[in-house]
């Protein structure tokens, strides 16, 4: 399984947290290096000191680490590193801000996303039902995202997002609609088979394809949707290609 980032304010603003008198906290994604074990932010006003606690999607404390900064610039980048074991997934991060008068802002992010990697659901062009030859895929997806929420939902509130997808045969508004179709036709069966998460779906129709292919081309591998666990309250876990698509998240209800 693939793990993308997800970054989740839980107290706060979207665009900053402010939970002691005169400090904020300023970060985005592009800040956060899960490879490198760095966390960058940027404070309102001059900080004595920072400390980092880092939970694993276990629940278990990888690390806790204290920065000093005696001189550190207001509004402009300071980093925080860390350690972790080999292996490990980074679940949250919780950074606690002191200025030298005694004020501090806590802060956590959550950092993680889950991509289930699945055989596709092959889909007949222009058609969003799901094929009895088809299930058994859906199925083995099913308990790889049961898999997931076994090991983590106790530490972390998610939902599962269902991305749906088409070839380039037929119209760019058609083929959106078509790949919404595909997607709500999944989430509805993974809730039907027991999923009790909340689940969001949206239709990228040909804008995001597998195979890149010419106009009208009948790829089979394009016509397929894709799986990623996130936490509640965070932005949609997709990058690349997905942001610059800008599809509409619904809620199967």
């Amino acid at each position: 399984m693939t793990r993308w980032l997800a970054l989740v304010i839980l107290c706060g603003t979207a665009a900053a947290a402010s939970a002691g008198p005169g400090i904020r906290i300023g970060y985005d994604v592009d800040h956060l290096d899960l490879d490198k074990h760095v966390l960058q932010f940027k404070v309102s006003r001059a900080i004595s000191s920072a400390e980092l606690t880092v939970v694993g999607d276990d629940g278990k404390e990888l690390d806790t680490e204290t920065a000093t900064y005696a001189a550190a610039p207001v509004d402009k980048w300071i980093a925080i590193n860390w350690k972790q074991p080999d292996g490990a997934t980074v679940l949250k991060l919780q950074l606690h801000v002191l200025a030298a008068d005694g004020a501090g802002t806590r802060l956590e992010l959550i950092p993680w996303s889950v991509t289930i990697d699945h055989e596709d659901v092959n889909f007949a062009t222009n058609s969003s039902v799901i094929e009895a030859s088809e299930q058994q895929k859906l199925d083995a997806s099913f308990d790889k995202i049961a898999d997931v929420v076994k090991k983590s939902s106790k530490y972390v509130k998610m939902q599962l997002y269902v991305a749906g997808h088409t070839d380039t045969v037929g119209g760019a508004a058609a083929n959106r609609k078509l790949s919404l179709d595909r997607a709500r036709a999944i989430a509805a069966y993974f809730r039907k088979h027991g999923i009790t998460l909340p689940i969001a779906y949206a239709g990228f129709g040909e804008d995001v394809p597998k195979v890149k292919t010419p106009d009208e081309t009948d790829e089979r591998a394009n016509r397929r949707a894709d799986y990623v666990l996130g936490p509640v309250g965070g932005t949609p876990p997709f990058k690349g290609a997905y942001l610059a698509a800008h599809a509409d998240w619904k809620q199967l209800k």
